[in-house]
């Protein structure tokens, strides 16, 4: 697919779900740059979330592969890097590009993380989030299919990156990193944004019951009997909601961190049952989602950008198309 069509199909197919803010594909720069209006109504930054196009790499890394600690040539990546600083008009040697690892260790980027990982040796391991009110120092955060998240707080002038997949997001991480936003920096947590970018979508995301039995573990889930409900599908399958929020009373769970409220809040599909298969399609989109509103942002701040990875693999990078031959996509957002 090339740049024209990716973005006659973005742009056309996909919105906000809550917010009126389209989402859309900006290929005025060097490389194109999926976006949010939401994003883009906040001068204090910017941001994009790459694709695989417009860039040198070569082979199963082909085009715009921003992986590092690939088998990618190296100074192809670097072109890709300075075409993508190019395109958002940043100086890409200062981004902080620790590594990840499906943890949930927050970095607070100072000045002196400026090109951490990217003009100089990596010195921060083992991290999955990052934040930072620190101005031009661009925040990345990879992924082929995990969600990548973009946060920003337009008050407090602070922003986050976060690198979800099914493990982080069941860990919280999304939540975790608002509440460090919320306890360094003294955001609140209705003042900050979320986009989720493009990852793996709820059609082709199949997961086993291990994966599910997670979910109920997370603190920021109500996930008793009173605060989720089914819909019958056919083949006695059916699909799991989980309301927002929860109900004060005796079904609450003991280590329950979301927020509380007096009536059910709005429900989010979670996932469906593929009985024939004994497997779950699971929706993470949605439950990072849910996560945030029960952290305390407001739905109508939080913008999906709904591009399944794996559907579009001719548009982004996606692990499980490819069995793990490929590069990587990114989410960028940096402080003017």
């Amino acid at each position: 697919m090339n740049i024209e069509e990716a973005k006659a199909l973005i742009d056309t197919d996909f919105k906000g779900i809550h917010s009126p803010g389209n989402v859309r594909l900006n290929n005025e720069g060097q490389v194109p740059l999926v976006q949010v209006e939401g994003f883009l109504d906040m001068p204090f930054i910017k941001h994009g979330f790459t694709t695989r196009l417009g860039g040198m790499s070569k082979g199963i890394y082909e085009s715009f592969n921003m992986g590092l600690h690939l088998d990618d040539n190296p100074e192809d990546v670097m072109e890709n890097y300075k075409r993508l600083g190019n395109s958002l008009g940043i100086d890409y040697t200062r981004i902080s590009a620790p590594n990840q690892v499906h943890k949930t260790n927050i970095l607070v980027v100072t000045e002196e993380d400026a090109g951490d990982g990217i003009s100089r040796e990596l010195s921060h391991s083992e991290i999955d989030a990052q934040i930072t009110n620190v101005k031009n120092v661009p925040l990345i955060v990879y992924s082929a299919d995990c969600v990548p998240i973009l946060l920003a707080d337009p008050i407090s002038r602070v922003i986050g990156s976060v690198h979800a997949g099914w493990r982080g997001t069941v860990d919280a991480i999304a939540a975790k990193t608002v509440e460090k936003m919320c306890e360094v920096y003294g955001c609140l947590p209705e003042n900050i944004h979320a986009v989720i970018g493009p990852s793996i979508g709820p059609d082709n995301y199949e997961v086993d019951e291990s994966v599910i039995k997670r979910i109920v573990e997370c603190p920021y889930l109500d996930t008793t009997n009173g605060n989720v409900s089914f819909e019958a599908l056919q083949n006695d399958d059916f699909k799991y909601f989980i309301y927002s929020g929860s109900v004060p009373g005796e079904g609450v769970p003991e280590n329950y961190k979301g927020i509380k409220q007096t009536r059910r809040g709005a429900p989010y599909e979670i996932f469906r049952t593929v009985k024939i298969r004994d497997r779950y399609m699971l929706n993470l989109w949605n439950l990072n989602e849910l996560i945030l509103v029960n952290a305390g942002l407001r739905s109508r701040n939080i913008y999906q950008t709904k591009l399944c990875t794996m559907k579009y693999h001719d548009i982004f990078f996606s692990h499980r198309f490819t069995n793990g031959r490929r590069g990587l996509n990114a989410g960028v957002i940096v402080i003017k």
